[in-house]
C-alpha cells in the first residue's frame, strides 16, 4: 500500500472491502468496487499485480483497475493474464492493455487479435484503429474479411481510422458481382450479402 493508506487503518480496511466487491457476483457492485481501487492511484498498483497472481477469484476487477489507472508496472502481468488466463481474465487484461497506448503494448495485442476468439479480435479490431501505426494494417485487413460479421466491420472501420492509405485502399477494389448503378450506388446479389 501506498503511505497515505499505511497511515490509515480505516482506509485497510475500505480497501479490504473493495477488494471483496470486485469477487461480486453482482457486476454493478464489482464495476464500483473496480472505480474505487483504480481511484487510489499508482500507490496501489504493486498491490494488485500480487493479487492478480495470487488471487484468481479477483482477477477480472483488478486488471481493470489496472487499467484504468494505466501505470507501466503492470503491463507484464497484463500480457501474462492475455495470454494465459480464463476467457473472463483475458477479456478483462486485453481491455486493460487496450488502456495504455503504448508502443511497447501493440505487439501483444495484435498476437492477441490473432488468436481465435471473436469478442477479443472484435474488440481489438475497434480497438487497434486508434493506434495509428501502419503495423495494424495486415492484420485489420485480414480481420475486415473475417467470417464473423461484428469482427468484419469494426477492422472494417478501423482501417478507415489509422489514416493509412493502404488500409482504405482495400475498399476500392469490388467484389465480384458488384457493379455501380448510374447513380453510383452498387447492385447485384453481393451487394446485398446474397
Amino acid at each position: 500500500m501506498d503511505s497515505a493508506h499505511a497511515a490509515d487503518p480505516g482506509a485497510d480496511r475500505f480497501f479490504e472491502s473493495d477488494l471483496k466487491d470486485l469477487a461480486s457476483e453482482d457486476s454493478f457492485i464489482r464495476d464500483q468496487a473496480g472505480v474505487r481501487v483504480a481511484q487510489r492511484g499508482f500507490g496501489i498498483v504493486q498491490a494488485l499485480i500480487s493479487i492478480l497472481s495470487d488471487l484468481p477469484s479477483l482477477s477480472f476487477g483488478v486488471a481493470s483497475a489496472l487499467g484504468k489507472i494505466g501505470d507501466r508496472r503492470a503491463i507484464p502481468v497484463l500480457a501474462q493474464a492475455a495470454k494465459m488466463g480464463d476467457e473472463e481474465l483475458r477479456l478483462a487484461a486485453v481491455w486493460a492493455l487496450a488502456q495504455f497506448h503504448e508502443p511497447e503494448v501493440l505487439p501483444i495485442l495484435l498476437s492477441e487479435a490473432e488468436r481465435p476468439h471473436t469478442v477479443i479480435q472484435g474488440y481489438l479490431a475497434n480497438v487497434l484503429g486508434t493506434f495509428q501505426d501502419s503495423r495494424v494494417v495486415p492484420l485489420l485487413g485480414k480481420l475486415a474479411i473475417h467470417p464473423n460479421r461484428e469482427v468484419a466491420f469494426q477492422a472494417s472501420c478501423a482501417l478507415g481510422e489509422t489514416g493509412d492509405a493502404a488500409g482504405a485502399g482495400r475498399f476500392s477494389a469490388r467484389p465480384a458481382g458488384v457493379t455501380r448503378s448510374s447513380g453510383g450506388q452498387p447492385r447485384g446479389h453481393a451487394a446485398f450479402g446474397h
